[in-house]
């Protein structure tokens, strides 16, 4: 009798920890639609459902007057990007953005392809933006660019003279070379 007690509990803990695992999912059936009672009266109809609220406008989105001018920067047109950017500094005598309209402006003039660098005009906006702004957070990089351009600059300079000297030079030695081979011509 105890070996049967016994089968009976190892039966029922395997049932038990074997059906745990299998659980079959409970799918949820809508009712039946009702069924007409009566053919002679027809059921009523159903009230319709509330029109859902209108959904409120979306924000309005702010344009920044820069939006375009820098969409023309960053895609190379360094043409339509400067003609933007002297628009808003003409039109706007002060605002946020004007540092950064200003640096961009400089940097369209010396990016525009090879014939068309203009960097007196660049430097003279990167002038205008650190005098105007000294707290603007391009001034760093317009000093940079400012004392990089005095030392190309001056390295031309200095490059000029030195060509120039080279050629006096070059003169002298050829009219030396004359005087003396004419001195060996003399017996």
């Amino acid at each position: 009798m105890r070996s049967k007690c016994l089968d009976a509990v190892l039966l029922s803990a395997v049932l038990a920890a074997s059906g745990c695992h299998k659980r079959t999912p409970v799918a949820a059936t809508s009712p039946p639609p009702p069924l007409p009672t009566s053919a002679a009266a027809p059921a009523p109809a159903p009230a319709p459902a509330p029109a859902p609220a209108p959904a409120p406008p979306p924000p309005a989105v702010t344009v920044s007057p820069l939006e375009q001018p820098d969409r023309a920067f960053a895609s190379g047109n360094y043409d339509e990007a400067a003609r933007g950017y002297e628009n808003y500094l003409r039109s706007t005598t002060s605002g946020e953005q004007r540092d950064g309209a200003l640096y961009h402006l400089a940097l369209t003039y010396v990016l525009r392809p090879a014939p068309g660098t203009d960097w007196p005009r660049a430097v003279a906006t990167l002038k205008q933006l650190v005098d105007e702004y000294p707290d603007s957070a391009f001034k760093s990089q317009a000093n940079l660019i400012l004392s990089l351009r005095a030392e190309l600059d001056q390295v031309a300079a200095d490059s000029k003279q030195r060509d120039l000297r080279i050629k006096q030079l070059t003169t002298e030695l050829d009219r030396l070379k004359k005087i003396d081979a004419d001195r060996r011509k003399r017996p």
